[in-house]
């Protein structure tokens, strides 16, 4: 049902041209202002040297039209990388989102323990509706809620992460 692709500049122009307008809320919040769709695109195509994992996700079902792009980058710690997801409008892809998630769940372990990665972090706009149930069905666990986001830092970004079920916790 879903096809994941290496990254591509053309077809994550197409995603990231169309996006779900809170997934754009979110990105925007990010850079701290308003960015058009050739800004994050400038600014995920900048992002693409330093990602262990670049995918384009394509839904079969709708002939293999582009709907999201997802990628995985160390944040210079050992062990530990960060994840990002964007897609097109929610609703009209719900069924290749669900798909996704439990392809992320099932294949993530997988992945990281063939490149080392022990944790892998995510952050969500609290007021996205669906950010955060996504992260959490995708195996990610809630740690923090973090206010001062956004270029009036009146933003709060909710801190996910998932963390290898090998390890035990604690020092």
């Amino acid at each position: 049902m879903i096809l994941a692709q290496p990254y591509d500049d053309h077809v994550a122009m197409a995603v990231l041209s169309c996006l779900d307008g809170d997934d754009l809320v979110e990105a925007q919040l990010v850079r701290g202002g308003y960015a058009s769709h050739l800004a994050l695109f400038a600014d995920w195509r900048s992002l693409q040297p330093h990602c262990v994992l670049s995918l384009v996700l394509r839904d079969q079902r709708l002939a293999g039209q582009p709907f999201a792009v997802l990628a995985v980058s160390n944040t210079g710690q050992a062990g530990v990388a960060q994840a990002a997801l964007l897609a097109r409008p929610h609703r009209r892809h719900a069924r290749a989102l669900v798909a996704t998630c439990r392809r992320i769940r099932t294949e993530m372990p997988g992945w990281c323990a063939d490149l080392g990665i022990h944790r892998v972090e995510a952050r969500a706009h609290a007021g996205h509706p669906r950010a955060s149930r996504f992260l959490s069905a995708c195996g990610f666990v809630h740690e923090a809620d973090m206010p001062g986001f956004g270029a009036d830092g009146r933003a709060t970004f909710r801190q996910f992460a998932w963390t290898d079920p090998t390890l035990k916790t604690g020092d």
